[in-house]
């Protein structure tokens, strides 16, 4: 299914003159939102508009709002989150290429922004997302958004009381869409959940790329790439956490060489149709941090710690991904059986990415040895301390690395902590001036996140919390500031830009001292720990540290020495010139986390995910 793309031509669109009614009436059960095959004649003009501008010559220009909307998307998400790490661009299919990008989705309309937001415009100038049309039938500032985006719009059984849907036209004018070189976004698991495991895919992705190979099958070396997406979210609903995109390599169909996904034979059609799903799967799951339960996922983040704490944020986000998954990968698998299923899914990816592997590091290449019922239990064991370890930083208040570098001196402890209080004092004045601006946007989604979590169980809402945590702050930053340039207005060349350096500082500043708070308070529980429970759990975490040391290394083929991975760290900076430069050591994100990515804007630490 590897292939050089192929790029759509003015000609080859003249050219597309295939009938697409029969394909289109395929009942896909849903790609992402949809299920074909209906009776339902509902559609209001808006989303008739939308669909129909997915046909003609002007499909792939992007409507009038769509690059406002795509910067926009932009502020929100680098204003929410605290760092933004993207890899695979290369992977990216370029303009009037047929594509389908298909990326999990676990955290609801930010999923569509972290997309928009993360693609080159000089890769792919335009990407239209595909969405509930509910959000075509009633008005609401999100809905305008969405509908002004290019948006496709999708009915779902479930929006119709699972009363059969009709989405015959909209799949007849994607595919045409598809025909001219249009990239078009979908999330196969049909819902938008905060769930530790990756949701099946459903098969509604592959149908329409059998469809539209069955369409252009006449057409000579036509092409349809398939880019798949993991987006990991390490809080997806706390403040200044952090965000990694990753563009796997593409899978790219043929009619000549793929031509069982449109066979007339039904069970070779669908044998060909379900292998493909499963192959988009296992691809977008290989990058996420993915487990049966969250408890497992928590161990896994335990054993990374003490595996390779020290590196912190000298390694990139994407290995602190893949090597928190490594562990959390292993302690999912419980017998021979499962683990070989994951080195297969593993062993399939890399032969549909036909990667050779000289831009891998050691945390993609390697994999684990087999499991032997001795081992399966030993980690079985492993997994049980170090939920219990974990379980006593939790009860102290502590973080790992204050366990590993022991108790200080009480002379120290009681310097140290003058020395946070004074600062404290300092950021806590300076904050002051920039927190009254910022009222208004933690009022509103305060009394925003309480409504929501109204709604039912929280593990069911967190997606659209974080939704509403980033449309809402940035929504409120123009009112507020056009509010007191009014008040200034006398002196509003002077307002105008310090509103926006005030209330961006005032947020460095306030992380600065949340990360303050939270070390005088570690300092506070230090200075009244008695040596006993300070030497218990330091040998507690020596024993373990040990064991996850062997393990990683025996079993899951990490470095002997964790100091190798910041060597494979291939992150690259943009050239900030000289003011970035003077700049970089205060506004950089690794300066606030010495210690770890996974940190959040929180006096306490995050070790629970559910």
């Amino acid at each position: 299914m590897v292939n050089p793309l192929r790029k759509r031509t003015p000609a080859d669109r003249k050219d597309q003159t295939a009938d697409t009614n029969s394909h289109a009436n395929t009942n896909t059960n849903g790609h992402g939102a949809a299920a074909i095959n209906g009776n339902g004649n509902n559609d209001n003009n808006e989303s008739q508009e939308s669909i129909a501008s997915l046909k003609g010559a002007n499909a792939n220009v992007p409507p009038p709002m769509y690059k406002a909307i795509r910067f926009f998307f932009q502020i929100c998400l680098h204003s929410f989150y605290g760092n933004v790490e993207v890899e695979g661009t290369e992977n990216i299919a370029p303009d009037n290429y047929p594509a389908i990008l298909v990326a999990n989705h676990s955290n609801s309309l930010t999923d569509a922004i972290a997309i928009l937001s993360t693609v080159p415009p000089k890769s792919r100038s335009m990407i239209r997302m595909t969405a509930k049309d509910t959000f075509w039938h009633k008005p609401g500032v999100f809905n305008y958004v969405i509908k002004s985006a290019g948006t496709i719009p999708i009915k779902r059984r479930k929006d119709y009381d699972n009363q059969k849907v009709d989405n015959a036209n909209t799949m007849s004018a994607l595919i045409d869409s598809l025909g001219t070189g249009s990239c078009v976004c979908m999330f196969p698991e049909g819902i938008s959940r905060y769930h530790p495991r990756l949701a099946p895919f459903k098969a509604g992705v592959a149908m329409i790329a059998s469809d539209t190979l069955a369409q252009f099958k006449e057409q000579p070396d036509f092409s349809l790439t398939l880019m798949t997406t993991s987006i990991n979210y390490l809080h997806r609903e706390k403040f200044r956490s952090d965000v990694l995109v990753t563009f796997h390599p593409p899978i790219v169909l043929t009619p000549q060489q793929d031509p069982k996904l449109f066979s007339t034979v039904k069970e070779e059609r669908t044998e060909a149709i379900t292998k493909l799903t499963e192959l988009l799967e296992s691809t977008v799951r290989s990058n996420l941090l993915d487990a049966e339960d969250w408890q497992t996922v928590r161990v896994g983040h335990v054993a990374r710690k003490l595996y390779a704490g020290d590196l912190g944020t000298r390694i990139s986000l994407g290995q602190y991904v893949r090597l928190t998954q490594k562990f959390v990968s292993a302690f999912g698998q419980h017998n021979q059986e499962s683990l070989k299923e994951m080195q297969d899914e593993e062993q399939r990816k890399q032969e549909s990415s036909g990667s050779d592997g000289e831009n891998s590091d050691s945390l993609e290449m390697q994999r684990p040895v087999k499991m032997n019922a001795d081992t399966a239990l030993k980690m079985d064991e492993l997994a049980t301390d170090l939920a219990e370890y974990q379980d006593q930083l939790d009860f102290y208040h502590l973080k790992d690395y204050r366990i590993k570098q022991g108790k200080p001196p009480v002379k120290v402890l009681l310097g140290k902590l003058f020395q946070r209080f004074l600062l404290a004092c300092l950021l806590s004045t300076i904050c002051i001036p920039g927190l009254i601006l910022w009222v208004p946007v933690f009022i509103a989604i305060k009394y925003q996140e309480r409504q929501i979590r109204k709604k039912g169980p929280l593990e069911d809402n967190l997606d659209e919390i974080a939704q509403y945590k980033l449309m809402i702050s940035t929504f409120f930053l123009p009112i507020i500031w056009g509010f007191w340039v009014m008040v200034t207005f006398p002196i509003a060349l002077i307002t105008a830009p310090g509103i926006v350096i005030l209330m961006w500082l005032t947020i460095r500043w306030l992380e600065d001292l949340v990360h303050n708070a939270k070390s005088m308070l570690s300092l506070l529980r230090l200075l009244f720990m008695t040596e006993d429970t300070m030497y218990s759990l330091r040998d507690c975490r020596q024993e373990l540290a040990g064991r996850v040391h062997e393990f990683a290394v025996q079993f899951l083929k990490l470095p002997e020495d964790p100091e190798e991975l910041v060597k494979e760290n291939k992150t690259k900076k943009a050239d900030s010139g000289w003011m970035g430069n003077l700049s970089g050591s205060y506004f950089s994100i690794k300066r606030r986390r010495r210690k770890d990515w996974n940190e959040v804007m929180r006096l306490h630490d995050v070790s629970h995910y559910d």
